[in-house]
């Protein structure tokens, strides 16, 4: 942990000294030394309230008053430092062109509008940055979507027709996602009145919000008719897995781990199934894995039941699809988090990445994530999922 937050650090400090070199040698020409003890200034107050919400976990009250507002400020700082730093590439094309307008002048055939262009565009960029970053911690924060999905069956019980399913998935309870945030999401569900609420891994990052987070989430359990079921996300490994499952067991949270469980509504039967994070790399062991945690999780199933299958890591779906599961819920990629024109940024790939995807009477979908692990979102804010059931002729 030490060694990883040294690291992170330098490149924090890496980052800030390009910029101020580069800012000062294309932006201002060299004559940013009288304000330079300003821009390090506030880069060192920015990672001080950083530290400040990871290391101490101020009261509530106080955080909400007088803390949140230089935090948000000092996450908006610092990201927007590597978002100027991904411009300078292109600012760069910018300066050379510039460059080149200056030689036209000196030969008498300059275009004064084109010129003052690129230069707009130039002093511009630390604004945008800024802007851009701005937008993206604000969405993560702040922002919420309500995504209700309507899936309808053929053959589908009729007392199973608006029976209502609430998604959370990596909330990853920790500085990015406060217990406070918590109780937002929890209060914007019950509204939904659904008649389960299902959790799809990566729950909490920091440990000492955990016992704290199990009481209102038992309290929760209470609004939810047909209850709350988990399943287990790579996270709760990175943390410590016995010491979460021990708080998990004592709550009313069903936990599934390889297996299912029945759940009677009227007449109908609906079997919520949950399968283990597959932690093998190799995509053949991989693929093996997953395919011994569906036998073992669906394992005296009666053949033609309605199945939920809860899988945080959607590679499942390729198994669920392949197995004609009504309905799979996932997480993990956390829809990409940082997206232009729907398509990640991050360097990260999953063939099922976000949204709803379908292959017959089956539906899978992947939470964008309820929480995040960086508080930036771009193009993807934090979603909570509300599926209800339906008959496709009474659609």
């Amino acid at each position: 942990m030490l060694i990883m937050y040294v690291i992170l650090i330098v490149v924090v400090l890496a980052i800030f000294w390009i910029n101020w070199r580069l800012l000062t040698q294309w932006f201002l020409n060299g004559n940013f030394s009288s304000k330079n003890h300003i821009y390090w200034f506030i880069t060192g107050m920015a990672w001080f309230f950083i530290n400040y919400n990871w290391w101490f976990q101020p009261d509530a009250a106080f955080f909400y008053r007088w803390i949140a507002p230089a935090v948000d400020f000092a996450y908006i700082w610092i990201i927007s430092g590597v978002i100027l730093l991904c411009f300078f590439p292109g600012l760069f094309a910018i300066r050379r062109l510039i460059d080149l307008t200056n030689i036209k002048k000196e030969t008498g055939k300059m275009d004064v509008s084109r010129r003052t262009f690129l230069q707009s565009m130039l002093y511009a960029a630390p604004v945008l940055s800024l802007g851009v970053s701005a937008k993206g911690v604000y969405s993560a924060e702040k922002e919420m979507v309500v995504k209700r999905v309507a899936l309808p069956f053929e053959e589908l019980s009729q007392e199973l027709a608006g029976f209502k399913i609430a998604q959370i998935s990596d909330t990853h309870l920790g500085p990015f996602f406060s217990l406070e945030r918590l109780d937002e999401v929890l209060q914007l569900v019950v509204k939904e009145k659904p008649s389960m609420v299902v959790i799809t891994g990566d729950l909490i990052d920091d440990l000492n919000l955990l016992d704290t987070a199990i009481i209102k989430l038992s309290e929760f359990c209470s609004l939810i008719p047909y209850g709350v079921y988990f399943c287990w996300g790579n996270h709760e490994y990175f943390r410590d897995i016995n010491r979460i499952s021990k708080a998990l067991h004592n709550s009313p949270i069903q936990v599934l781990k390889n297996s299912n469980i029945p759940v009677r509504v009227g007449e109908a039967l609906i079997y919520i199934v949950g399968v283990d994070y597959p932690w093998p790399k190799d995509s053949g062991e991989k693929e093996r894995t997953r395919q011994q945690f569906m036998e073992k999780a669906e394992r005296n199933i009666p053949e033609d039941s309605f199945k939920i299958l809860l899988a945080h890591h959607p590679d499942f779906l390729f198994n669920a699809f392949s197995s004609q599961i009504p309905l799979t819920l996932s997480g993990h990629t956390h829809g990409g988090q940082v997206n232009i024109l729907g398509k990640s940024l991050l360097p990260v790939s999953y063939h099922y990445m976000r949204g709803l995807y379908q292959e017959g009477d089956s539906y899978g979908y992947v939470s964008p994530g309820t929480g995040q692990w960086i508080p930036f979102r771009l193009g993807c804010p934090p979603e909570i999922s509300v599926f209800t059931l339906m008959i496709k002729d009474q659609e």
